[in-house]
């Protein structure tokens, strides 16, 4: 037995997974195997079961590494106390795993936050399906995962996180800014939104024929499109946010985009406890769906609000666009 066969063990125990206990420790994956390996011959018993998604530690195994935590945390503050400074702690590491719509519209801010409080703290972020980073979290190569697409797989707990709401928007001087339309109407304006996304499979399961004008990969092409006066565009509301909060484009009210948001989760491993700085994060998460927690969403309906009042003080008067005469397709084929 020897202390980096200790540290060896107590990494892969707390990670219940042989890759990321590797990546911890920088060493290669066959390399730990063999140490856990000698480990189990020179005590003559078994303390992992290994399975496809990664380790289960045996009675004995949980036994075992209880008993060698408080000597490895003495041999650490040994090692502070005498090779360096007192206070150092070693990092601590983080791994979230999220969809591509919650990388980009959720996650950002919050990290930022949580940095801001533990600046020693390693973040790792994977994005991908959703079927791939809940394999990873199960895996345990993730601490947590928030992602659109909940799972039943046991052993897995999901917690209900934010609603991602789906939303039409144009130039303020579009014929339909500040109207309120049906989905069926809102198809015959031309169209500029994400391909493959939800609210074209929502129109093409209505069977409506749909006036495209763009339809393309990115949101910030959508937004960019739109404010060149192409057409409407469709997105997730918070990655027009800014835009609305400007002023520089509008919503439209339709009703029924109310029914394509998508709801999110955060999800996490039930078989094992969390880590403290993932437990912390998870705090956070829960924190950030709180009623005293001002979304975005809020916000902007209260510029919009404010904006309005600010309108009706003014004398109405007729405005007739350059987008409108450069793109005469802007306004609708037919409405019914």
């Amino acid at each position: 037995m020897t202390l980096y066969q200790l540290k060896i063990f107590e990494a892969v125990a707390r990670h219940l997974n042989i890759t990321q206990a590797s990546l911890e420790l920088h060493a290669s994956q066959p390399a730990v195997s063999k140490q856990l390996k000698l480990l189990e011959e020179n005590f003559r018993a078994t303390f992992l079961l290994r399975h496809s998604y990664g380790v289960e530690l045996t009675e004995k195994g949980r036994a075992f590494v209880q008993a060698i935590r408080p000597v490895l945390a003495e041999l650490d503050d040994i090692g502070r106390r005498f090779t360096g400074d007192q206070n150092e702690k070693p990092p601590q590491r983080l791994a979230i795993g999220s969809s591509e719509s919650i990388s980009v519209r959720v996650l950002p801010k919050l990290l930022k936050a949580f940095r801001e409080k533990h600046p020693s703290v390693e973040f790792t972020l994977a994005v991908h399906e959703s079927s791939i980073i809940l394999n990873q979290l199960l895996k345990s190569e993730l601490d947590l995962v928030i992602t659109t697409k909940p799972s039943q797989i046991e052993g897995l707990i999901c917690e209900p996180f934010v609603r991602m709401e789906v939303v039409a928007f144009c130039l303020p001087t579009n014929p339909a800014a500040g109207k309120t339309l049906t989905l069926k109407q809102l198809a015959e304006y031309p169209l500029v939104l994400k391909s493959g996304g939800a609210i074209e499979s929502v129109l093409a399961s209505q069977k409506y024929k749909i006036n495209f004008t763009l339809r393309c990969e990115a949101a910030q092409v959508v937004k960019t499109a739109v404010r060149m006066g192409m057409g409407i565009g469709i997105l997730y509301q918070d990655a027009v946010a800014n835009n609305l909060a400007r002023g520089n484009l509008k919503l439209i009210n339709v009703p029924e985009l109310k029914e394509v948001g998508m709801k999110s989760v955060i999800a996490y491993d039930g078989r094992k406890p969390l880590s403290s700085i993932a437990q912390q994060f998870l705090e956070l998460l829960r924190e950030s769906k709180q009623p005293g927690h001002k979304s975005d969403e809020q916000r902007i309906a209260g510029i919009n609000t404010a904006s309005g009042r600010r309108q009706k003080l003014k004398k109405p008067q007729a405005m007739v666009t350059k987008s409108s005469r450069k793109y005469p397709s802007l306004h609708p084929r037919s409405v019914a």
